[in-house]
């Protein structure tokens, strides 16, 4: 594939509508490691309906204009391939430093303020989205119809105001920005695991609506899938295609054939591999380590072990922030409680 014109032709329910929606949709996903899954994710968007203007890979490495020089190889785990990333039609913005997660949260809201959007939404990279084809629609247009709803007045009820609107937990949110930006942001201090509880938590606290809605499959994975298998073709499992131009040239399956039932295998097959109780779930964030002697070159085990610190400190930090309270949960606080109690004591209702 050289140019986007060599893209292959999206199955015609996945296509994205020829004339934009009225809504804006912009889509973050994150990454730092690992670009096989980084491609795939990106590929089940577009395959799914996403339009590629509209997705904003955030370059999270650290490693500044590395990776859009071409400074890194594939076997760096930083490693981007922004041309590629490029003939897809989707758009790269990169850090100034390796962000955590809270850190790269507040920057999706400040790219959002910049740029004058309400709302936005953000992906996980390990995760595959795909239509769910027994139903109308594709995935992108079930999306659109969950966010024209959550922008009708009546849907607060008798809330205040909306700031999430999870399609799988958090794999894929829709972010409202003035709610966040209400209630003081993410607190950066809770580096990684139980920002989220804290940021939730503090929303629960302020009656602001959070809630689910379903537009399809987004499956939790950490390995790749044969990706020709989501452009929905009749491929003949003998002879699968061996370039771009192959896929393009073969005949559009039947919505909901026997492509999608080897599609839905292959995708449960990944999902299941990941929840084996012998595979380390995030072992895929550590499934390449090259790149000694490039730019920002870091021994990816040393790598491992201050990220786990870094995690570790911020759970420390959210405990310390409610009274020692371990855990998602915080039933009877309120937000002024933060630093203010000095044992798990719950407040009373």
């Amino acid at each position: 594939m050289q140019t986007r014109h060599d893209f292959p032709k999206i199955a015609s329910w996945n296509r994205p509508p020829v004339t934009h929606v009225k809504e804006k949709t912009p889509l973050f996903i994150g990454f730092t490691r690992n670009w096989p899954l980084l491609q795939q994710v990106v590929l089940s968007y577009i395959t799914s309906g996403w339009p590629p203007s509209d997705i904003y890979v955030v370059e999270n490495t650290g490693t500044l204009h590395s990776n859009k020089k071409g400074l890194l190889s594939l076997q760096n785990p930083f490693f981007l391939n922004h041309t590629r990333l490029d003939l897809f039609g989707v758009n790269v913005l990169i850090t100034p430093t390796l962000l955590t997660f809270s850190q790269l949260q507040t920057f999706y809201l400040f790219t959002a303020v910049e740029r004058g959007w309400d709302y936005f939404f953000w992906s996980h990279m390990d995760v595959i989205i795909t239509t769910n084809e027994y139903h109308e629609g594709s995935f992108y247009s079930r999306v659109v119809e969950v966010l024209q709803e959550t922008l009708t007045p009546s849907w607060l009820g008798d809330q205040k105001d909306w700031a999430i609107r999870f399609y799988a937990y958090d794999w894929l949110a829709l972010n409202h920005v003035q709610a966040f930006i209400n209630l003081g942001g993410w607190d950066t201090f809770i580096s990684y695991y139980t920002a989220d509880c804290d940021m939730h938590e503090r929303i629960k606290m302020e009656n602001i609506k959070m809630a689910t809605a379903d537009a399809g499959n987004v499956s939790d994975v950490g390995t790749s899938i044969d990706l020709s298998l989501l452009f929905r073709k009749k491929i003949d499992p003998n002879l699968p295609p061996k370039t771009a131009a192959d896929l393009d040239a073969l005949e559009d399956d039947e919505r909901a054939g026997k492509g999608y039932v080897q599609l839905t295998k292959a995708v449960q097959d990944a999902v299941e591999d990941k929840k084996n109780p012998k595979h380390i779930r995030n072992s895929w964030q550590e499934q390449q380590s090259g790149g000694k002697g490039e730019p920002f070159y870091r021994e990816p085990h040393g790598f491992s072990d201050n990220l786990e610190r870094a995690v570790q400190y911020g759970i420390q930090s959210f405990e310390s922030k409610w009274g020692g309270h371990k855990g998602c949960g915080l039933p009877g606080f309120n937000t002024e409680d933060a630093w203010m109690l000095e044992s798990t004591t719950i407040p009373p209702t």
